[in-house]
Order: C-alpha cells, then sequence, then structure tokens
C-alpha cells in the first residue's frame, strides 16, 4: 500500500515539474476563436447597446499588428482610443447594406482571459424589416474566427453568425 502511494506521489510531482517547465514554451493560448456580441435596440434612446466579449489576448494581438507596435490593454485613453478605432472599423449595425454610424465607445471591463467592450450605435427609430450586420472581429488574426452576434429588438431575438470570409449578414425582424 505504502509504495502504491509513494509511486503515485512521484507520478504527481513529476506531471506538476514536467508542466512547470514547458509551460513558459507552449503558453497558455485558447485553441477556439470565438467573440459573442449581445445587442438590444433601445428605443427611448434609438441606439444599438452592445456588449462585445473577445479575449483578451486575441484583441492585443489585433490591436498590435494594426499599429506595428506592442499594444497592451489598460485603461489608459490611448488603449481606448485605440480599441474604439478598431471596433468602428471591424463591426457594424444598420438599416442600410454598408453604411456605418459613429460608435460611441462606453468602455470595457476585465473577465479573467476576456475583455467585454461596451458600446453604443445610433438607428434612429426602427420599423419592421431587415438589419444589416458586419461582424469582422479578429478575422485578420484567425482563419478559424467565428463571431457570433445576438440582436435583441422589440423583444425579439435573432443570431447571426460570422466568420472569416462571411463577415455580412443580414437579420429580419
Amino acid at each position: 500500500m505504502r509504495t502504491r502511494r509513494k509511486k503515485g506521489l512521484l507520478i504527481a510531482i513529476g506531471g506538476i515539474l514536467l508542466l512547470a517547465i514547458l509551460a513558459p514554451f507552449t503558453g497558455w493560448a485558447h485553441d477556439f476563436h470565438t467573440s459573442i456580441t449581445d445587442a438590444r435596440y433601445n428605443p427611448k434612446t434609438q441606439t444599438y447597446e452592445l456588449s462585445v466579449r473577445v479575449f483578451a489576448d486575441d484583441l492585443e494581438e489585433a490591436l498590435s499588428r494594426r499599429h506595428k507596435t506592442t499594444i497592451r490593454l489598460d485603461r489608459s485613453e490611448r488603449v481606448n482610443k485605440l480599441i474604439a478605432e478598431y471596433l468602428q472599423t471591424h463591426l457594424a449595425i444598420s438599416t442600410t447594406r454598408g453604411t456605418r454610424a459613429a460608435q460611441k465607445f462606453i468602455g470595457a471591463q476585465e473577465e479573467a482571459d476576456a475583455i467585454w467592450l461596451y458600446l453604443e450605435i445610433p438607428a434612429g427609430k426602427l420599423t419592421s424589416g431587415q438589419v444589416w450586420v458586419q461582424n469582422a472581429l479578429l478575422v485578420e488574426i484567425f482563419d478559424d474566427q467565428t463571431n457570433i452576434l445576438n440582436l435583441e429588438v422589440a423583444g425579439k431575438k435573432r443570431s447571426v453568425l460570422c466568420r472569416t470570409g462571411d463577415t455580412q449578414q443580414v437579420i429580419q425582424l
């Protein structure tokens, strides 16, 4: 019995040591590349209110490549401006295909290995019909990037999936 415990303990210690040795070389990158955007139309303010969840390291990579320098997410005005510009370029909701309203970046909130980004997009008064969505977040970085956008208008919820090569969708209201 004692020999079996010692052997198990040695195996466990060996596994921990192996992880400790290899961890700096492998990094802790995640295997999937997905963003989730929850958008809600607010009829009082006539805006879309968006909450966007992305992996923090992916966003840092996208910003760093875009600006050809290392960007680390922090709460500085400079980084907030870079995030706002990135969102303006890669994310849009409109009743007219291809048009982009100026977005208002509200802020960001870190959550473990992810970051929530909050913004508003002017919409005007919505009537029934369709809404054009572009969600090209991080597709320039990852071939397997998937972006889910959930839109709620007047209590009706619709979802679209955007991917590399297919970043624009139309949602029927």
